[in-house]
């Protein structure tokens, strides 16, 4: 067992890029790789990601796999001897409630499965521990990417049902196998947006996604390829498609976050929750300011890309 540690060691030995992709691969929102945080010693940090894998794989074989794929692979990509298969589909059995376990899917990229970490870590922050208690019965996830947040909050929310919206075609159907862990749950290929139509969408070389092209692009993203989309606002989803209306509303659009907002009508009045993923400071402030209008209370930020606001 010795000899394994110390070859896993020496492929982590060179701390700085082992950090450099850590960071490259976990949004900046992870208390996981909060790269404000001093690094914590690379063995440390060798046996947590190992006790994560065992804390959260369904079986010796995937707590390995999680172990693999979060610590080992991207050092040993980043050194130039192994590669990414981004088309490729991975999976690992993850714990979740009562014993039952998610059979989770993600594109082998290296973010997908960071994304993983970031949501099932016993020391995410992702979801604020003063929330008062609520179950929603709808969730709304609105730019779901692989479905990865709809079974995080389904550990927190068991009764609800999930619908999940996600345009990039990759994703969908990788979204689609993820909710299939979620005893009521439905993914569909739409983006949402202020109003019902079809338009234009950006996929970005990142695997996040993209943009509507009427939203402000990420400047730190290329835009790979466009595609037409069919958007629908979260009014007409309730009145034109017929679903039920949210009581909880999760928001991760890249920059259109705000339009989004506008497209919701008289349905704002039945979401008890919204948790919004911002993207620049100048859109945190008007979904904050949105928010605090139509009469929700924000909590303290765990993060300040994070709006959480519930229904005064």
């Amino acid at each position: 067992m010795s000899r394994v540690w110390e070859k896993a060691l020496s492929f982590l030995k060179l701390r700085e890029g082992f950090w450099k992709i850590r960071h490259q691969m976990i949004e900046p929102s992870s208390d996981l790789f909060c790269p404000n945080k001093p690094l914590p010693p690379l063995r440390h940090r060798l046996v947590e990601m190992a006790q994560f894998g065992w804390a959260r794989g369904g079986s010796l074989r995937d707590g390995a796999r999680l172990f693999y794929h979060l610590a080992l692979k991207p050092t040993l990509v980043y050194q130039g001897w192994s590669r990414y298969r981004p088309e490729q589909v991975i999976s690992f059995s993850i714990k979740a409630l009562d014993h039952a376990r998610f059979q989770v899917y993600a594109h082998d990229n290296g973010m997908e499965a960071g994304t993983i970490a970031e949501f099932f870590s016993p020391r995410s922050s992702i979801v604020p521990t003063e929330l008062p208690p609520l179950q929603p019965k709808v969730i709304y996830d609105l730019g779901a990417n692989i479905g990865i947040a709809s079974l995080r909050f389904a550990l927190q929310y068991p009764n609800a049902r999930f619908y999940g919206f996600e345009p990039v075609p990759a994703n969908y159907e990788v979204c689609s196998l993820n909710f299939k862990n979620l005893r009521s749950a439905e993914a569909f290929p739409w983006a949402v947006g202020s109003r019902s139509e079809m338009t234009t969408f950006e996929c970005n070389e990142d695997p996040r996604g993209g943009h509507l092209q009427a939203t402000p692009a990420n400047t730190h993203l290329q835009s790979k390829k466009r595609m037409e989309v069919q958007v629908y606002s979260i009014a007409d989803l309730v009145e034109v498609r017929k679903l039920e209306p949210p009581d909880f509303l999760k928001i991760d659009v890249e920059g259109a976050e705000m339009e989004v907002l506008k497209g919701m009508g008289e349905v704002v009045q039945c979401v008890k929750r919204i948790f919004v993923e911002t993207h620049g400071a100048t859109l945190r402030e008007e979904c904050l300011k949105w928010m605090r209008d139509h009469g929700f209370k924000v909590w303290p930020p765990q993060d300040p890309t994070t709006l959480w606001g519930d229904r005064l």
